[in-house]
């Protein structure tokens, strides 16, 4: 009898020992799966990471063409206004000596008379 309690209970052993193996082997799968998926996610943020690098790039370039564009803009306005004031002050000299001119043509004008 007491053979049959001791093959007994190593068969009890042996199922308990199966059940767990099927378990691990469940769970590695599982884990398998979920080790699969997470390498999924990072290759595909690693994919949107150099899209949006590569779009910040070309932005980064655009401000500066743009940042170049807007030098060159200040750079000509700044010109103009120069030759602006130089054109106010030839025209200012114009109408001082045209008014000049003027008196003396009526200082003529008056002694002629």
């Amino acid at each position: 009898m007491l053979v049959w309690l001791f093959i007994i209970i190593l068969m009890i052993a042996v199922i308990i020992l199966v059940v767990l193996q099927f378990r691990k082997e469940q769970n590695t799968l599982h884990d398998q799966s979920q080790y699969q998926a997470l390498e999924d996610k990072v290759i595909l943020l690693e994919s949107n990471l150099k899209k949006t690098l590569e779009i910040m790039q070309d932005l980064a370039k655009n401000v500066q063409v743009d940042r170049e564009l807007l030098n060159q803009t200040v750079q000509k306005s700044k010109l103009l206004e120069l030759q602006n004031a130089e054109l106010i002050a030839l025209l200012t000299q114009y109408v001082g000596h045209a008014e000049d001119f003027k008196r003396i043509n009526q200082f003529e004008e008056d002694d002629l008379k």
